[in-house]
C-alpha cells in the first residue's frame, strides 16, 4: 500500500545520499536502499565540480564559476544545465554547512579550483576539499616532505615526491618503519586510520618523522588521519610537528570519502530516514504513468517497495546502474529507461586507453527534463514520480571533465528538494 509522504532513493553514492538528506530534512519519510556503498568509498573525498573543459583541454580550469556558463552554452544537455548555476552554488554551500556542523570543514568555492596532489603526485583540480588537504595546494612553492609507511603498499611516497619534482616543486620522501606496524601481517587504510586516532600511535609516527624534517616546510601523509574525529587528529599532528600537515588521497577504500559518507548517513538518520545496503533493486512495477513499486532481490522471491516518490541514483556504467554486454546492448538496470548511448559497440571506446577526449560509452545516460524526470524518445515524461540524479544522467563525461562529484551533488540536491515538494 502506498503511504503518504514517503520517498525511496535508489543508490548510496553521493547523489543518492544528498537526495535522501535533502528530502528527509524537509520532513519526508525517506528510505535509501543500495546493493552496496557508492563512489564515496573510492573517490578522493573532495568535490570536483569542473576540472577540464572542453574535454581534452590540456590546462585545468582555475575558476569553475566562470567556466560553467560557457559549458552550458555549448552543451544544453549537460546535467548542470538541468539544475542551473544557482543550484550548484546552493548545493555546495549546503554541504559545506553540514560538514562544518560536524567539525569536518570542506574549504573552497566556485571561484577557484585547488591544485592538490593525486596519489601519484600529479596536480588534480578540485573545488571543495577537506581542511586537512589544503596545505598541499601545489600553487604554494613551499618544500614538501612526503611520508609513507613501510608496510602500507597502497601509498608510495617516492612516486609522489618524484612527480612533484617533475612539476618544479621541492619534494623529498620518507618511509617509516614502525614497530607497531611491523607486528601486523597486513592492514588497510581503514585500519591505519583507526590507529591514527590513538595517541600512542600518533606519538610513534611523530617521533619517526622528526629526523626527516630538515628541508621540509610542510608534510604530506596518506589520507588516513582518522575516520572519526579526523579534524582533531590532523590538528594534533600539526601541533606536535610544528609544520602544516596535509593528506594525499591514495587507493580505495577512500578514508576521506568514507568520512563524508558517514556525515551524510548520520544526517539522514538524524532526520528520521533509514539507509540500507545489501538490497539490490532489480525491477519495477508501473501504472498510469507512475512508478508503483520497485523490486529488490531476495533469497526466495523479490520484495516490493511501494512509495509515493522515487529517486534513481544508481550511477552510470562505472556505478553499475547502467550495464553493457558483448552484444552491444546498453541498459538501465531497474526501470529499463531509454538511454542516450553510442549506437554501435564499435563506438564505445577510442583506440588510446588514455585518450584525452574520454570514451563515448561513459557518456551513456538517461535524458531528463528540467525536473530531472526521465524522458522517452519523443521528449515526453515517462513517470511523473521518478527523478534521476548523478552519473545516471546523460550529457556529460564526468570522469574526463572532473565533474563527477559536482554533478552528483547538484542533481542529488535538486532531486531531493523536488521529491520533498511533490
Amino acid at each position: 500500500m502506498e503511504t503518504k509522504n514517503e520517498v525511496l532513493v535508489l543508490g548510496a553514492g553521493l547523489a543518492g545520499l544528498i537526495a535522501a538528506w535533502q528530502a528527509s530534512a524537509r520532513g519526508k519519510k525517506v528510505r535509501l536502499i543500495s546493493k552496496g556503498w557508492g563512489a564515496t568509498h573510492w573517490h578522493t573525498g573532495c568535490v570536483d565540480v569542473l576540472g577540464y573543459w572542453p574535454v581534452g583541454a590540456e590546462e585545468a580550469i582555475t575558476n569553475p564559476g566562470q567556466a560553467i556558463p560557457k559549458l552550458l552554452e555549448a552543451n544544453s544537455g549537460h546535467p548542470y544545465a538541468r539544475v542551473g548555476l544557482d543550484s550548484i552554488s546552493e548545493a555546495l554551500k549546503a554541504l559545506q554547512d553540514l560538514c562544518a556542523q560536524n567539525d569536518y570543514p570542506l574549504l573552497g568555492s566556485l571561484d577557484k579550483n585547488w591544485r592538490l596532489p593525486s596519489a601519484v603526485g600529479a596536480p588534480r583540480p578540485t573545488c571543495l576539499a577537506p581542511a586537512a588537504m589544503i596545505a598541499g595546494d601545489l600553487d604554494d612553492q613551499a618544500p614538501i616532505l612526503v611520508v609513507g609507511f613501510k608496510h602500507f603498499s597502497d601509498f608510495q611516497p617516492n612516486l609522489v615526491a618524484d612527480n612533484l619534482k617533475q612539476i618544479g616543486l621541492s619534494a623529498s620522501y620518507a618511509v617509516l618503519d614502525l614497530p607497531s606496524l611491523a607486528q601486523r601481517h597486513g592492514f588497510t587504510g581503514i585500519i591505519l586510520a583507526q590507529m591514527m586516532e590513538q595517541e600512542a600511535f600518533q606519538a610513534e609516527v611523530v617521533k619517526a618523522i622528526r629526523p626527516h624534517l630538515a628541508d621540509a616546510a610542510r608534510i604530506g601523509l596518506p589520507a588516513v588521519l582518522g575516520v572519526q574525529g579526523a579534524s582533531a587528529v590532523h590538528k594534533a599532528f600539526e601541533e606536535q610537528l610544528g609544520l602544516p600537515v596535509f593528506e594525499i588521497p591514495g587507493l580505495p577504500p577512500s578514508v576521506a570519502g568514507i568520512r563524508l559518507h558517514h556525515i551524510l548517513k548520520d544526517a539522514i538518520e538524524g532526520n528520521g530516514g533509514r539507509v540500507f545496503d545489501g538490497m539490490e533493486a532489480v525491477g519495477c512495477e508501473t501504472q498510469n504513468g507512475r512508478v508503483a513499486a520497485v523490486y529488490t532481490e531476495t533469497a526466495a522471491r523479490n520484495r516490493s517497495h511501494r512509495y509515493q516518490q522515487y529517486v534513481l541514483a544508481t550511477g552510470g556504467i562505472l556505478g553499475g546502474g547502467i550495464t553493457a554486454d558483448h552484444a552491444g546492448q546498453v541498459r538501465e538496470v531497474i526501470f529499463d529507461l531509454p538511454l542516450d548511448t553510442p549506437e554501435s559497440r564499435l563506438e564505445w571506446f577510442r583506440q588510446d586507453f588514455l585518450d584525452a577526449q574520454g570514451h563515448p560509452i561513459y557518456r551513456s545516460g538517461v535524458v531528463v527534463d528540467d525536473n530531472l524526470r526521465p524522458l522517452d524518445g519523443d521528449g515526453g515524461v515517462l513517470y511523473e514520480n521518478l527523478h534521476a540524479a548523478g552519473t545516471t544522467l546523460a550529457g556529460c563525461d564526468a570522469i574526463a571533465e572532473r565533474s563527477f562529484d559536482g554533478v552528483a551533488l547538484a542533481t542529488g540536491y535538486v532531486a531531493g528538494r523536488l521529491v520533498a515538494s511533490a
